[in-house]
């Protein structure tokens, strides 16, 4: 039996596919600890998973979770500039205790989330195994495909080229304090000092949470990267309360702003007035960042909760409305689903891309949300059965991708966990 240690952003978007790969790789006999920044979460502990804290005083919870909270109030560049503010305290912290607290649990390998940057340095200095596992859009830089935060899909020619040079360029420039820190500390120690973000993660296997089908056409990816679709338990939704008695048979719309850039009370308010005048009826949930109570008296009336058995919904709605966060677009093109995208920051632009790319669904940027635009892209998605059926190729993809299981199998025997 190995003991795999899991290094994971504290954010319900990678942690929730990690608890799921997690528990696969628990079914094949093996022992598993979460390695986490701010307070551990219910949902690992609930899973029956050890929680080592990372941070210390080098990062406590509070200033965590303060950093967490901003993020849900930006976007666009903002968010973009924060959260990678945010990633390079993390990479102090992971850098500065992760080793001794890793050597401390008697870890035998690692599996370190893609955007955990610092994960692998801390495997490399221990001697450990580890694998990348990408929980969010895939960050591999490519000279044909434009940066994660960009709208545009792959073109031909040399203006699109210069444009994701240009991008790619400039995420570089973001990752500059986290890059720095992560080669001093390994000059220090003896190690290979990466040039670039890519050296950081796994040689050995990168696995990806999309399906194959939902990438744009890559030739660069290196040779140990596998596609296994969406990261998910076996069991689907855990038990939440929804009011499953309001639903009155309308064309159901679901409308979820993901767990952490949510607090667009504006965006919720102006989907619900988009809605109205529909034959449909509005779903709405808030996460963790605006309480229901608090959005106040909107148009239509919609059913708005904090959180809901998110798959169970989609599978009765219409279309859904996102903001293009890949858990929630991944759970829509299980089900076959079509979306409306309203991407706000980080990856989402690039998620959003790959929907309309794929004919899945359109996008429309958070900036430039009306009542007006988005009721006429929600009368396009809806009526236009084009796009169920892209969203419904998708889903036989995902049929056949592997998922958890896949993953944990590859990954014990990338890392040659049962020896």
């Amino acid at each position: 039996m190995a003991h795999v240690g899991i290094f994971s952003p504290n954010a319900s978007g990678h942690l929730n596919p990690m608890i799921a790969l997690a528990d696969a790789i628990r079914s094949r006999g093996h022992r598993i600890t979460f390695f986490l920044l701010g307070a551990p979460p219910l949902s690992v502990s609930a899973a029956g998973f050890e929680v080592v804290q990372l941070g210390g005083a080098i990062f406590p919870s509070d200033e965590h979770k303060a950093g967490i909270q901003k993020l849900g109030t930006l976007s666009g560049r903002a968010a973009l500039s924060h959260t990678t503010a945010l990633l390079s305290r993390a990479t102090e912290a992971i850098l500065q205790v992760g080793p001794s607290l890793v050597r401390e649990a008697g870890v035998t390998a690692l599996v370190v989330d893609q955007s955990s940057f610092a994960g692998g340095t801390v495997a490399d200095h221990l001697g450990l195994p580890f694998a990348t596992v990408c929980n969010a859009l895939i960050l591999n830089a490519e000279p044909e495909i434009p940066p994660f935060f960009s709208f545009r899909q792959p073109r031909n020619g040399w203006w699109p080229r210069l444009q994701n040079k240009i991008g790619w360029a400039g995420l570089n420039r973001l990752y500059t304090p986290i890059m720095k820190q992560i080669q001093e500390y390994r000059h220090r120690h003896g190690l290979i000092v990466p040039v670039q973000i890519a050296d950081t993660w796994s040689n050995r296997v990168q696995i990806s949470q999309q399906p194959v089908t939902f990438e744009f056409p890559r030739q660069e990816l290196p040779q140990q990267f596998r596609f296994v679709g969406p990261i998910r338990r076996p069991e689907g939704d855990t038990a939440v309360e929804f009011p499953w008695s309001k639903l009155d048979g309308r064309p159901l719309i679901y409308a979820s702003l993901g767990t952490l850039q949510n607090r667009a009370v504006a965006t919720f308010r102006m989907i619900a007035r988009a809605c109205t005048g529909l034959d449909v009826q509005l779903v709405m949930t808030t996460g963790r960042g605006l309480a229901p109570q608090n959005m106040g008296k909107l148009p239509g009336r919609p059913i708005i909760v904090a959180y809901a058995p998110q798959v169970k919904l989609i599978r009765r709605s219409a279309l859904v409305i996102t903001h293009a966060g890949l858990n929630t677009t991944l759970d829509a093109l299980s089900v076959g689903a079509p979306m409306v995208a309203i991407p706000i920051t980080n990856e989402q632009p690039g998620i959003a891309a790959r929907i309309a790319w794929a004919g899945a669904g359109e996008t429309l940027p958070a900036k430039r949300v009306t009542p007006r635009r988005l009721r006429s892209l929600l009368m396009r998605v809806w009526k236009n059965p084009s796009y169920r059926i892209a969203s419904e190729r998708i889903r036989q993809s995902i049929q056949t991708s592997g998922g958890a299981p896949l993953a944990a199998k590859i990954i014990e025997e990338s890392l040659a966990l049962g020896e």
